[in-house]
């Protein structure tokens, strides 16, 4: 192994253990790209073995490499994952070609919980198929978070074309009464959100 290669592994091992700020969102893909024979092994089982501590950083990264190995694993963690996880690992293996990611994101979704929403909206954005637009139309309505139920209105609105902003501000009042508690509130808003988008409003109950 090289002194550079060496010296390339090591930043890499720094960035996964995530001590510095710099590193809390991703690894250091350059770093790790740079690796070949048995760094490049260690290393891409270093990101695997991350897969099981819930580190979003690491299918991102396994997608950078183009790691096919990586494939098995992080279908076997998906189970046990949280929900940010499993949006990350969804996107990855969509990026090796390993399935789609709209039905993982859309279960996430559908789960109600609060600390993934962020995420599983943001990607959701950019879909367009019928799970996701159907898990939209039930967070609209259902997602007990106030700031999902009204992303999912957003989302919905861009998606049909009415907007060519991805926020659709201009509708901003309309899907911010998604937020509210009252179901009625809701209800009449979501009803003239579903007839823009030109989507059955019974949706939001299957």
């Amino acid at each position: 192994m090289s002194e550079a290669g060496s010296e390339a592994f090591r930043r890499f091992v720094e960035s996964v253990e995530g001590k510095s700020l710099q590193w809390r969102e991703d690894v250091d893909v350059a770093a790790l790209l740079s690796l070949e024979g048995e760094e490049r092994r260690a290393a891409e089982e270093l990101l695997m073995r991350e897969l099981d501590e819930n580190d979003t950083r690491a299918p991102r990264a396994l997608a950078k490499a183009e790691c096919r190995g990586a494939v098995a694993p992080m279908k076997a963690a998906l189970p046990k994952a949280s929900g940010r996880m499993k949006v990350a690992i969804a996107l990855a293996l969509a990026e090796l070609d390993a399935g789609p990611a709209d039905p993982i994101v859309a279960e996430v979704i559908r789960s109600g919980d609060n600390d993934s929403a962020p995420a599983a909206m943001a990607v959701a954005r950019e879909m367009r198929s019928p799970e996701i637009r159907d898990a939209l139309t039930w967070a609209c309505m259902h997602h007990p978070t106030a700031t999902a139920r009204s992303s999912a209105g957003s989302i919905l609105l861009y998606a049909s074309g009415a907007s060519n902003d991805p926020f659709v501000w201009h509708l901003r009042p309309l899907y911010l009464q998604l937020g509210s508690e009252d179901e009625a509130t809701r209800r009449k808003a979501f009803v003239a959100i579903c007839e823009i988008a030109q989507i059955d409003p019974s949706l939001a109950d299957s």
